[in-house]
């Protein structure tokens, strides 16, 4: 049986009272689809890959297509967020606003379901587990929740910057715009340069870049720039990634000097596919 509840009684019952906008209860992560950092508009799937739109989101049914807007996302496809395994045996319940439309789930832990598509499914696919969630046609994915439990509590927008810090656990952007970091040639003339990170990612990430080049100048003045795609993931530390470009000052070695990033945008995933 599912319960409602009068939000800040159910808080105070079990001890979840917490700064304002904070939904810790909330076992997704961006569950408002407010986190977008790779900022498009819009994202299309022609269904040979599993494509991430915004933070945490992905689909991968061919023709479909996944739209930012005020109030969620509007999307013609099955969405779907994966996530560590749910406590095997434990009760959850699953809420989500389709077009401002209530839905809920009930869903067990390590009991996944079977059989024809449902509004709510609770899915394992490579030993991953993830909740999916499939429009009636093209509609508008206002929120979803994951609670544990069998109380559907009354929704509550995140607080923007708490769900970026947890969305940039598995996906940091960064955009160039002109940055300049301090940086290192060795006597091959391999740059290297260390990028901080806002928060400690989940584990070692991808990498991945727009091919805007990215210009190294010395302290002597002298300059050289390569394609930002050739970037090597050399270290990967609690709040760091050392980023190593073979060829950056080919020519001019052991100089110290900035890296500009220009208009590069590099991509670290953790993003599970």
């Amino acid at each position: 049986m599912i319960y409602y509840n009068n939000y800040l009684a159910v808080m105070k019952k079990y001890h979840f009272l917490n700064p304002k906008g904070v939904t810790a209860h909330n076992l997704l992560i961006n569950g408002d689809f407010q986190i977008n950092q790779r900022n498009q508009s819009s994202y299309t799937c022609d269904g040979t890959k599993r494509i991430y739109g915004v933070d945490m989101w992905s689909f991968s049914k061919s023709n479909t297509f996944m739209k930012v807007t005020e109030n969620g996302i509007e999307t013609n496809a099955p969405i779907s967020q994966m996530f560590d395994k749910l406590k095997s045996g434990v009760k959850y319940t699953v809420v989500c606003s389709i077009d401002n439309v209530i839905h809920t789930k009930s869903i067990v832990g390590g009991t996944y379901d079977t059989g024809t598509s449902q509004t709510i499914m609770y899915l394992a696919f490579n030993d991953v587990e993830r909740i999916v969630i499939t429009p009636n046609g093209t509609q508008t994915i206002n929120y979803v929740d994951l609670f544990e439990g069998e109380i559907v509590y009354k929704h509550q927008k995140e607080d923007y910057a708490i769900a970026l810090t947890r969305c940039q656990r598995w996906l940091y952007v960064l955009r160039g715009n002109g940055q300049q970091l301090p940086c290192d040639i060795n006597s091959t003339g391999e740059g290297i340069f260390t990028i901080h990170l806002p928060t400690e990612m989940i584990n070692k990430p991808t990498f991945t870049s727009n091919n805007e080049n990215i210009k190294f100048v010395s302290n002597e003045g002298n300059s050289k720039q390569c394609n930002s795609n050739v970037g090597v993931l050399q270290k990967f530390g609690k709040n760091m990634i050392r980023m190593s470009y073979p060829y950056l000052a080919y020519g001019i070695p052991n100089v110290i000097g900035m890296v500009y990033l220009e208009n590069a945008t590099f991509t670290f995933s953790c993003e599970p596919l």
